[in-house]
C-alpha cells in the first residue's frame, strides 16, 4: 500500500490529484505523529473447525467457500490515538480530520504488513462484520473469542469498538474468494463508488 496515495483517496481527492502544500504538509505531520504516538497491538487465533458465528450466517459461505481453515483477529492503534483526535478537535479542527484519516490508513497498513509474515499462506483478505450483510454483532464475537481486552479493545453500549481505531476480522486459509463491492454493506451510499472507484486497490 501506498500509505500517503491511500489517504489522499480516503481524504476524498480524486485519482490522479495531489492536495496542496498545506494539505501535504499535515499528512506529513499526522505520519510523524502516528510513528511515535500509535502503540499498534494485534491477536490473531487459527480454528480448524469453524466458531458458530461463521455458521450461523449465509453471509460468510462464499468468502470461506473451499478454505482450509480460518484466522480470526483484532488488531489496535491504541487508546491514546482518540485522546489525540479528541485534543486536535478542540484546537485545529482541519489537523484532526486529516490525522484521523491517516490513522486509519495507518492500521490498515499496519495490520497487513503484519498479516504477511503469518505462516498461514495463501490469507485471504479481512472480512469484517458488515461485509456481505453479515451482523456488526459479530465483532464483539470475533473479541470475545480473542479476549481481545488483553490489547484494549472494548465496545460501547452502542456497539462501536473503543479504542476507535480499532478492526476485528475473518481472514479465511485457502480458498479464493475476492473482494466485491456487491458484498458490502455501504455499497450504496458509497462516495468511491459514485467516483468510479473502489475503496481497495488490489486483492492478496
Amino acid at each position: 500500500m501506498d500509505v500517503e496515495r491511500e489517504i489522499w483517496k480516503h481524504l476524498g481527492y480524486p485519482t490522479g490529484e495531489k492536495p496542496d502544500a498545506e494539505v501535504s504538509a499535515m499528512i506529513a505531520r499526522a505520519l510523524d505523529e502516528l510513528s511515535t504516538l500509535a502503540e499498534f497491538r494485534y491477536l490473531h487465533a487459527e480454528y480448524t473447525v469453524l466458531p458458530d458465528f461463521l455458521r450461523d450466517h449465509e453471509g460468510y459461505s462464499g468468502y470461506l467457500s473451499g478454505a482450509d481453515s480460518v484466522v480470526l483477529c483484532a488488531t489496535t492503534l491504541g487508546a491514546g490515538i482518540d485522546r489525540r483526535v479528541q485534543r486536535l478537535q478542540l484546537t485545529e479542527m482541519a489537523y484532526a480530520v486529516v490525522f484521523n484519516t491517516a490513522a486509519g490508513v495507518w492500521l490498515e497498513e499496519c495490520a497487513d504488513q503484519y498479516e504477511k509474515r503469518l505462516p498461514y499462506p495463501p490469507l485471504g483478505f479481512r472480512f469484517c462484520p458488515g461485509y456481505n450483510g453479515t451482523p456488526l454483532s459479530d465483532a464483539r464475537e470475533i473479541a470475545r473469542l480473542l479476549r481481545a481486552e488483553r490489547i484494549g479493545i472494548t465496545f460501547l453500549d452502542s456497539g462501536l469498538m473503543v479504542p476507535s481505531k480499532s478492526m476485528v476480522g475473518v481472514m479465511r486459509v485457502g480458498g479464493s474468494a475476492h473482494k466485491s463491492c456487491a458484498g458490502c454493506v455501504a455499497a450504496d451510499a458509497c462516495r468511491f463508488r459514485q467516483q468510479g472507484r473502489t475503496c481497495y486497490d488490489s486483492e492478496r
